[in-house]
């Protein structure tokens, strides 16, 4: 394992014990045939993946809450998100050098591998599966995934799909790491998309409005307004998803409770 001892700024708003924990979790379950499956859920994306695909949101190990609106609602107790994780995890496991990536428009393998190479501080190569056409399911994806033996699988597909392809890849894997990423995928393709100030001023939100406002801006408005009166609902569901709860002892110990356990 790499031990880092800086971090760039922004990779500072992840807590240490989240990461340490994914790690601790992988190496659990290498000896039995199967990586660490992970997935993130914000204000958006919680209707649509609890609409289309709450079966494959209990099976994952760990749900995280992405958003500190989205953890003011339900009560949960740490925010954490793919566009955080992925590079510190990539910084604290040296071991892995290989990354199948879901997601987006063409073969972007080359400049996936440089950024990953950047963020890891070492070779990390990356093979891109384009998101929207032709993309491999069932046995076609476990068969490329077998064939690739990825130490990491990232699907950035939207809500709901990329939980379901997550675990059609995970299933070919017999170690690792298998994450959903949002749109991770793009943004770390594009040097400098949150500024320094983002993060530590909780801004990020902000930035992604700014800089894509025609696909976002109803995002930050009229669906916000909607999640407040879904709290109650959601609240319940994710009360019976163990990766909530998983999620949240990662994050800040065993004892902790996620805001949706019953009194």
């Amino acid at each position: 394992m790499t031990r880092v001892t800086q971090l760039p700024e922004r990779l500072e708003s992840v807590p240490t014990e989240f990461v340490g924990a994914l790690v601790s979790l992988e190496r659990r379950l290498a000896p039995t045939g199967v990586p660490v499956r992970v997935t993130w859920l914000n204000h958006h994306s919680i209707r649509v993946a609890l609409a289309v695909a709450p079966d494959a949101i209990g099976q994952l190990d760990v749900c995280g809450i992405d958003g500190q609106f989205l953890r003011w609602l339900l009560g949960h107790p740490v925010r954490t998100s793919a566009d955080l994780v992925v590079p510190r995890l990539l910084l604290a496991d040296g071991s892995i050098g290989r990354v199948l990536t879901i997601g987006g428009h063409g073969d972007r393998s080359e400049a996936l591998t440089a950024a990953l190479t950047k963020a890891a501080g070492r070779p990390v190569r990356a093979w891109s599966l384009d998101g929207h056409e032709d993309l491999p399911r069932g046995e076609q994806l476990r068969r490329l995934v077998r064939e690739l033996e990825p130490d990491m699988v990232l699907v950035g597909l939207g809500a709901g799909l990329q939980e379901q392809v997550l675990l059609e890849a995970a299933s070919a894997m017999p170690r690792g790491y298998a994450l959903t990423c949002g749109g991770f995928l793009d943004q770390v393709l594009q040097d400098g998309y949150y500024p320094r100030w983002a993060y530590p001023l909780r801004l990020n939100w902000l930035v992604r409005l700014a800089r894509e406002p025609r696909r976002l801006w109803r995002r930050y408005t009229v669906e916000a307004v909607a999640a407040v009166a879904s709290r109650g609902v959601w609240r319940a569901a994710l009360a019976l998803v163990p990766g909530v709860l998983a999620h949240a002892r990662m994050c800040v110990g065993e004892g902790s409770r996620s805001g949706l356990d019953p009194a």
